[in-house]
């Protein structure tokens, strides 16, 4: 019970803090906004919480809990485009809300002036690129293998920006295009295997 409790009242300062970040941006928002607007003392946050960098480290970490699962869960479901175009909806329902893009771009620009939560999302980008590159077995440590690696990713991180550019955004257009560029690699590359085997035989 009392496990439980904690875990809500993390959850909480969590939300309270996602909030502030927003409204005052980043820099401006104190300990003192943040128990405001969860209802306590800062005192009792810092029970929880030794800093803002540390909530941000929390959000960070459940974030990065999300795209190894989602990722993980695009890859498997290669074998079918309809598959393909399930899974790439439900993490584009979840990717493109606008509180979520705005904390993101809120949290890039901080970080441009405080070094320490430029280490944070530094360490989360290296982990996530790593994660990609081994998951589409592109064993190279080429340019090309991480330049790969980083065209895929600014591909989401761009969609995220238009959605708050363009809050109009077809979001089915998108979910089309997206699987279709994720599916139709791996189908041209059985094509071209069975090619070879054509010319073998």
């Amino acid at each position: 019970m009392a496990k439980n409790l904690a875990q809500q009242r993390r959850e909480e300062i969590i939300q309270a803090a996602h909030k502030c970040f927003i409204i005052k941006g980043f820099h401006a928002t104190g300990m003192a906004d943040i128990a405001r607007e969860f209802g306590m003392s800062a005192g009792h946050i810092y029970n929880y919480f030794p800093s803002k960098t540390a909530i941000v480290e929390e959000v960070i970490s459940r974030g990065m809990e999300d795209f190894y699962k989602n990722s993980c869960a695009l890859q498997e479901c290669q074998d079918s485009y309809e598959k393909t175009l399930v899974q790439v909806r439900r993490v584009m329902s979840g990717f493109l809300k606008k509180e979520r893009v705005a904390l993101s771009l809120e949290l890039v620009a901080e970080a441009s002036h405080d070094p320490e939560l430029e280490k944070v999302l530094r360490e989360a980008d290296v982990k996530a690129r790593t994660h990609l590159k081994e998951l589409t077995k592109r064993n190279g440590d080429s340019p090309k293998d991480w330049a790969l690696v980083d065209m895929g990713m600014a591909t989401f991180e761009g969609i995220g920006l238009r959605f708050l550019r363009n809050p109009d955004l077809d979001f089915d257009a998108v979910c089309e295009l997206l699987a279709e560029r994720i599916y139709m690699p791996r189908e041209k590359l059985k094509q071209r295997l069975h090619q070879l085997e054509n010319q073998k035989s």
